[in-house]
């Protein structure tokens, strides 16, 4: 699904009433995914739902959103965890169902790289990869060690500077948070460019193209 930030008003609304009231946290990291050189147009890539606040917040700016909830995808089984190589590979494209000659400028990939394995997460960076520029940034949720506890949340953006958390409305998905090592690893289209500790022991990173 691709949506016109400027158009989902309706969805928006929809969705904003069936969703928990979200808290806030103030990121340091944030700002850098929107800190850009030119007034040109952003394509951006969520992984997650439409939430109202982050539709608010990318029609105050010039830019085009395309929806892929691979949480979603998870959840209702439409991902073959025993598929291997390039059948996962596919089947990652056809969830993203990116327009041909798109050009990511951000990807907000939140905590879902922590729902994959290794193989899935290789996987899932291949799929990823022909859409990313040198210029792109995204935004992972690393986490300090594989002990830290990744609660049932989703996330969206109030501003350039504030990101909303919010209980999940569906049950938890299985889950093996992947240290920050492991990540810069494992996804292999994205390495961290920087880092910050929060106090429940994620790590907000902010992640560029590999070269």
């Amino acid at each position: 699904m691709s949506i016109a930030v400027d158009s989902s008003a309706e969805a928006a609304s929809t969705v904003a009433a069936r969703t928990p009231i979200a808290s806030r946290q103030v990121s340091k990291v944030l700002p850098q995914l929107f800190d850009l050189q030119d007034d040109s147009r952003l394509t951006v890539l969520e992984i997650g739902r439409a939430l109202p606040e982050t539709v608010r917040f990318f029609s105050s700016i010039r830019c085009k959103i395309h929806i892929a909830d691979l949480y979603s995808e998870l959840r209702d089984g439409k991902l073959d965890r025993n598929a291997t190589g390039k059948s996962l590979e596919r089947c990652f494209q056809e969830q993203l169902a990116l327009p041909a000659g798109t050009r990511l400028d951000v990807c907000l990939l939140w905590d879902f790289p922590h729902y994959l394995d290794e193989k899935q997460l290789r996987a899932f960076s291949r799929a990823l990869w022909p859409w990313l520029h040198p210029e792109t940034r995204a935004f992972v949720y690393g986490v300090h060690s594989g002990a830290t506890i990744l609660l049932n949340r989703e996330y969206g953006i109030f501003d350039a500077q504030t990101i909303s958390i919010r209980p999940r409305s569906d049950a938890a998905l299985p889950c093996s948070p992947h240290p920050q090592s492991f990540l810069n690893e494992w996804l292999t289209c994205l390495s961290v460019s920087r880092g910050i500790l929060l106090a429940d022991g994620k790590v907000e990173c902010l992640m560029r193209t590999r070269n």
